[in-house]
């Protein structure tokens, strides 16, 4: 089993240190299965960690690109996913080893931040206009069922 870069280590951490972050790694750790978004790019995650009143603060920047399929065509689009704010909170004694993995953290939290639906061409995929044969239509006017209820009484 490989080692993970994501590792920090709570004693060293006892004198109001801080660690910094900065590690540039493979995706490998965000695929668990292949029939999840494809990550080619090395992933980026800067910040800190330090300990605040018996928890370990993890402040964090994340930076990958996904390779995802066009809702319309299927085409692959690559997608940038930046998480400017992660923080993550953990009390010190669920901690058992000292050591805390945080790769499945950046983990959730990038597919988090995964768009539901995606379109290639900046959003105006060419393949558009054969798909919107079998889009419902509009009824033209939004029915409102609260629009004639008299609040004031």
């Amino acid at each position: 089993m490989k080692s993970s870069p994501f590792k920090i280590y709570i004693d060293r951490l006892k004198n109001d240190d801080t660690e910094t972050i900065h590690e540039i790694v493979d995706p490998d750790f965000l695929q668990e299965n292949e029939n999840e978004p494809i990550f080619a790019q090395k992933v980026t995650v800067s910040g800190q960690a330090y300990l605040a009143n018996h928890h370990l603060i993890l402040d964090l920047k994340i930076k990958a690109i996904a390779q995802l399929p066009c809702s319309i065509c299927n085409e692959i689009v690559e997608t940038p996913i930046e998480i400017d704010d992660f923080t993550q909170t953990v009390e010190i004694s669920e901690i058992r080893s000292s050591i805390y993995d945080f790769a499945s953290e950046i983990r959730d939290a990038v597919l988090l931040k995964l768009p539901q639906f995606i379109e290639c061409h900046h959003g105006h995929c060419p393949h558009r206009k054969e798909v919107n044969k079998y889009l419902k239509k509009s009824a033209g006017e939004t029915y409102h069922p609260f629009s004639k209820l008299n609040l004031s009484e």
